[in-house]
């Protein structure tokens, strides 16, 4: 069983392509989490214990617009990531494409 080959300096480009997608992706699950979890779970029950006035319900759709668009922003964003790092993961691991 051959070694894997040395990364070259496109690898390493491709390389880093890749790390900056990914943490645009860990950023934009954070953003869908965040608005998502107060839209559907801190809004709803700090209005009914009177923590917050019954106005801050009227900015629930607004967060689970911004969670959705967040998701869907992260799933193009992750098909990204696989374009960008098949090409260095076939050079390094060819037998994981046989």
């Amino acid at each position: 069983m051959p070694d894997p080959a040395p990364l070259l300096q496109g690898d390493w480009s491709d390389n880093g392509a890749a790390l900056k997608l990914l943490w645009i992706n860990l950023l934009l699950m954070a953003t869908a989490a965040i608005s998502l979890g107060f839209a559907h779970a801190i809004i709803p029950s700090a209005v009914d214990s009177g923590t917050f006035s019954r106005k801050v319900s009227r900015y629930r759709p607004y967060l689970y617009v911004i969670g959705l668009v967040a998701i869907s922003i992260a799933l193009v964003n992750f098909f990204f990531i696989i374009d960008v790092s098949r090409g260095w993961i076939e050079g390094v691991y060819p037998r994981w494409y046989e």
